[in-house]
């Protein structure tokens, strides 16, 4: 694939969800995404056009972040569908890309919840955390006479949005290039990776964070213990709020991205008071 193409699909690929729908969810994405490389393949055969734009106009449904592998695979088994001598081959390579774009996208939406929604975004909320209470923001009990810098108070989401964003990048763009190089056998790439142990390890670190800071807070109320500190109390019931609602969202099915987004503003505000 050339890099111009690769270029392409990798800056459009981030207006993969413009479009999505209830009928067909993202397959207005994914053809937006993958028309460069249409056109590149098809330069010579304009005429075949209509009908290999119908089949990416089916449904198509994955994790955004992990789709990068979906679009070099589906690009791959494409140039085969292109080179096809005849029309018994043709529909062989039809039907492999088919079930291609069913398995792969399957395979990868689960990969990519559980990773990215699962674990990083949980991850990265607690690092913020752990920053604020490094750059001195206790927010456990705050003094009301200290005055705390505004550019502390966003560093620390700052820093987690780059973490987050870096990674989910870097897999956006190695995803094209490791699925399109990759054979079917290795499932486009997909078995590279230890992807479980990938999410264990994540999950890990944030239950250390977490139980960490919930230590430390049990600490910092404790140890001068004297009255109800509203300041300690206020903070644990935002914490616990956001980890009981974190269930229902789940059982609901509501993107845990919004719940995310939810607590990092209440954080900062809180924070800032």
């Amino acid at each position: 694939m050339h890099f111009s193409i690769r270029l392409q699909i990798f800056l459009r690929s981030f207006l993969l969800q413009t479009g999505w729908n209830y009928m067909k969810y993202q397959n207005l994405g994914l053809t937006f995404v993958m028309l460069p490389f249409l056109r590149h393949t098809y330069q010579n055969d304009k005429e075949a056009m209509p009908s290999v734009l119908q089949r990416y106009l089916e449904i198509f449904n994955t994790q955004p972040v992990m789709a990068s592998f979906c679009f070099g695979a589906l690009a791959k088994q494409e140039e085969a569908i292109a080179k096809a001598e005849s029309l018994t081959r043709f529909k062989e390579k039809v039907t492999e890309w088919e079930s291609i774009k069913k398995s792969l996208s399957i395979t990868t939406a689960s990969i990519g919840d559980r990773l990215f929604w699962g674990a990083l975004k949980p991850l990265t909320l607690l690092i913020a955390l752990f920053i604020w209470l490094m750059l001195g923001i206790n927010f456990f009990e705050i003094n009301s006479s200290v005055k705390i810098p505004l550019a502390y108070v966003f560093c620390a989401g700052g820093i987690a949005f780059f973490i987050f964003n870096a990674i989910s990048l870097f897999v956006k763009w190695q995803g094209i290039k490791i699925s399109y190089d990759a054979s079917e056998k290795t499932c486009f790439g997909l078995t590279r990776f230890d992807w479980n142990k990938t999410i264990y390890n994540a999950k890990r670190i944030g239950l250390v964070f977490a139980v960490g800071m919930i230590l430390f807070g049990i600490y910092h109320y404790l140890k001068d213990f004297t009255a109800l500190d509203v300041h300690f109390v206020t903070r644990a019931v935002i914490v616990l709020f956001f980890v009981m609602i974190s269930f229902v969202t789940r059982k609901l099915r509501i993107p845990n991205m919004y719940l995310y987004l939810a607590a990092v503003g209440v954080f900062n505000i809180v924070c800032y008071l």
